[in-house]
């Protein structure tokens, strides 16, 4: 399985990118954000794997306070749409 480092504007990795089992892009939100440039980096610890939209996930780096949007991939747009049919 492939994973992408997903990154605030200042290169501290907020999470990671992965396709699922089913093919969908899928989000590995970390607790807090890691900055690899630091001497000891942060311990990992994902506290969610997201599929739809997340409004302002910030980058807790000290002095960072970056903020991203994470959002929905068609695929897992998709997905849901399908969902809300087969009701």
């Amino acid at each position: 399985m492939n994973f992408t480092q997903w990154r605030c504007r200042n290169g501290h990795v907020l999470g990671q990118v992965r396709r699922n089992g089913r093919g969908i892009r899928q989000l590995l939100l970390y607790r807090r954000a890691v900055d690899l440039s630091a001497e000891s980096p942060e311990q990992v610890d994902i506290i969610g794997e997201i599929e739809g939209t997340v409004l302002r996930i910030r980058c807790d780096v000290s002095g960072c306070d970056e903020v991203r949007t994470w959002e929905i991939g068609k695929d897992a747009a998709q997905r849901v749409r399908t969902m809300y049919a087969a009701e």
